[in-house]
């Protein structure tokens, strides 16, 4: 394999695991245990709306920080590093939601916007990297193959979650994990 399919695999295969994260913590697992776990204190309309206060919170701060930190990218040529710094705060903070047990909905809520900060915010410099990595006559090719990627990946990773949550006789334990 040659250094441009290389180059080009790397980041169609980085959506495999942004799209898992997508698939099971922002969409199947954490909704579900945010508002029957963490927030199981709270009425379930509370529940409902605090976990909309923080997906909101999440996606301003990202929405109000990715054109200032994209602007500063490309002045000091720093794409690559901030998309492993974002990378790595997204990753670290979505371990630590491991933590979160029965009535953390704060914690879990204050956590999820790190994390939810970090998947967006990398985003935004994983994308912002294809004109330099893929052939302009190749870039609708690798991007879709980064699409089929993410969709593999979360698919996988959810049917996992799901048989965990199936098999496990913790469940609590296996949504956390």
């Amino acid at each position: 394999m040659n250094s441009y399919n290389k180059v080009t695999n790397s980041w169609a295969l980085y959506h495999w695991a942004e799209n898992a994260y997508a698939t099971t913590v922002m969409a199947a697992i954490l909704p579900v245990y945010y508002s029957h776990v963490a927030a199981s204190s709270l009425s379930a309309n509370k529940a409902t709306v605090y976990w909309g206060y923080t997906n909101t919170i999440g996606l301003l701060l990202a929405s109000v920080l990715a054109p200032m930190l994209g602007t500063i990218a490309n002045l000091l040529g720093i794409r690559k590093m901030l998309l492993i710094t974002f990378t790595a705060l997204g990753v670290f903070t979505t371990a630590t939601l491991y933590f979160v047990k029965t009535g953390d909905w704060l914690m879990a809520s204050a956590i999820f916007i790190v994390s939810n900060l970090g998947f967006a915010l990398s985003d935004v410099f994983h994308d912002s990297l294809l004109p330099h990595v893929a052939k302009p006559g190749d870039i609708d090719r690798v991007s879709s193959r980064g699409y089929a990627n993410g969709y593999l990946g979360g698919g996988i990773l959810l049917a996992i979650n799901v048989l965990m949550l199936q098999l496990m006789s913790d469940k609590g334990l296996a949504a956390r994990l």
